[in-house]
């Protein structure tokens, strides 16, 4: 059920998970996985699900959801986990979420999941733009919700996507973006680095995380976190 508190849209009512029904979902079996949104505000004019930080610093490194599970992996808790890796490699969270919570939970904290949002004229239709960035918000949601500590992900797209992208995302707060794939050339470093200066003007946030190469034309007049991306410290081990 959905109600309304302070003009807000809230999510109150359980909905079916697992093969327990513990409310009424729209499909049978909850097959489009209602029960993430449970006590979730939705806002913006497509109702993502609102992500607030739970930190207010990262951890002292990233490390990519993948690589979160290697043995080798002395101090969880130094550690924030990211989702900037190809989504087939965390598909596996939006299958079975409650499956990952105990183990994202050992982490200083995570940021919210980052399925691909591609636009352009070769980009996805934008019915699935929208469906991934709901899956990133209200993967997040839920992930809070269980006690994870949670950094919201923002995605920068280009200018026509301003009037949603940003939907969902806390004011004045710690945040996390990544260049990855951004960087590729002048037109794509641009355009980054005017949707990032477009976020920082929407959501004025405390601090940024950037994950992977900062953009020398990047606005300095915020602080920025830049940890290295998986794809950078390969290339640094082995010489390159």
């Amino acid at each position: 059920m959905i109600t309304f508190r302070d003009n807000k849209k809230i999510v109150i009512s359980f909905f079916a998970r697992g093969d327990i029904m513990l409310g009424k979902s729209h499909t049978a079996y909850d097959v489009m996985k209602e029960y993430l949104l449970t006590r979730a505000e939705l806002c913006g004019k497509y109702d993502f699900p609102a992500l607030y930080s739970s930190v207010n610093i990262p951890g002292n490194d990233t490390i990519d959801f993948e690589n979160s599970f290697g043995r080798k992996i002395k101090n969880h808790r130094d550690f924030t986990v990211n989702f900037y890796i190809d989504d087939m490699k965390f598909q596996r969270i939006w299958n079975n979420p409650d499956k990952y919570i105990e183990h994202l939970k050992c982490f200083h904290s995570v940021i919210s999941p980052d399925f691909s949002i591609a636009v352009g004229n070769n980009g996805m239709p934008v019915a699935m733009q929208l469906w991934n960035k709901y899956r990133n918000h209200v993967l997040g949601h839920y992930m809070a919700l269980n006690g994870v500590k949670i950094i919201p992900n923002v995605n920068i797209l280009p200018e026509y996507c301003w009037d949603w992208c940003f939907d969902g995302l806390p004011q004045e707060s710690l945040i996390a973006c990544s260049t990855i794939g951004r960087m590729q050339n002048k037109e794509s470093t641009k355009e980054f680095c005017d949707g990032f200066s477009e976020m920082v003007k929407q959501l004025n946030p405390s601090r940024v995380i950037v994950v992977g190469k900062l953009p020398k034309e990047i606005r300095n007049d915020i602080e920025i976190i830049n940890f290295k991306s998986r794809g950078q410290k390969v290339r640094e081990n082995f010489g390159n």
